[in-house]
């Protein structure tokens, strides 16, 4: 009893059903570990490898020479900014037709989310081989490799932004008798804009990073210069350039995050 007669609340034991769940979780967690022969002594027994040698010293004239590492950088921004426009822009339309609010038909709902569903089970790298393969090594396989990953993500996160909108002004915009598009530019476009921005901020961050995975595989940018030190043992070289993305890419999410919050 607490002070004033009042009885302090039980507190409620844990269910044997979630026991079990706990249990059978780490009995799995420890099955795992062991099939793939996890070991926890490797995070100490890697920094041991002789290999780590190599990262040091940076050799700073070859990192920031132009032709080595600037021009690849700047084409992995170009591919980013050039993915970001095409996979957003085919995205606005799409997420409209995705969304149950604002769909024009039910058969064009479920035609558009199922050939996104598709298109989003394929991961960026696969696009990137596979297009590479097609169109050849370089930027422009690159390009659209991310614009496909763009679209994917975009259509994802903003067709749920417009299922969840307001619903009332598209009703009173229907009601006047507008179209179906007339209806939706003015009942819910407003509304959704500033989230589209901010998602689109959001998927030119991921295009950064991705930009750089797929040139491994040949796709331009930066990454192909990665690749092509990191088979040479130039490890030196490949921590200079991780630096320099570093700090890029962190410069460039704390100014995508601030705008993303004067927007939302």
């Amino acid at each position: 009893m607490s002070e004033g007669g009042i009885a302090r609340p039980v507190r409620p034991r844990p269910r044997l059903r979630t026991l079990g769940i706990t249990a059978g979780l780490l009995a799995f967690t420890v099955f795992a570990a062991r099939e793939v022969k996890f070991a926890i002594s490797t995070f100490w027994e890697v920094w041991k490898n002789p290999l780590w040698e190599k990262f040091w010293p940076v050799p700073w004239d070859w990192v920031l020479d132009r032709s080595n590492v600037i021009d690849p950088f700047v084409e992995t921004f170009q591919i980013a900014i050039l993915a970001t426009i095409i996979g957003c822009g085919l995205a606005l339309p799409i997420s409209f037709a995705m969304s149950r609010l604002t769909t024009p038909n039910r058969p064009t709902y479920l035609v558009t989310r199922s050939v996104m569903n598709v298109v989003r089970a394929v991961p960026d790298l696969f696009w990137a081989k596979l297009l590479v393969t097609a169109v050849g090594i370089g930027a422009f396989a690159g390009t659209w490799a991310l614009s496909v990953f763009s679209l994917a993500v975009m259509v994802k996160l903003f067709s749920e932004t417009i299922d969840n909108a307001d619903p009332r002004p598209l009703e009173a915009a229907r009601a006047t008798g507008s179209r179906h598009l007339p209806a939706i530019r003015i009942g819910v476009l407003p509304t959704v804009l500033p989230e589209y921005v901010a998602y689109a901020l959001y998927v030119f961050e991921l295009n950064i990073r991705a930009s750089i995975v797929l040139g491994l595989v040949g796709a331009g940018g930066i990454g192909r210069v990665l690749e092509a030190q990191r088979q040479f043992f130039r490890f030196d070289r490949v921590l200079g350039m991780l630096i320099i993305v570093f700090v890029v890419v962190f410069v460039i999410e704390q100014v995508s995050v601030a705008i993303r919050k004067r927007l939302v």
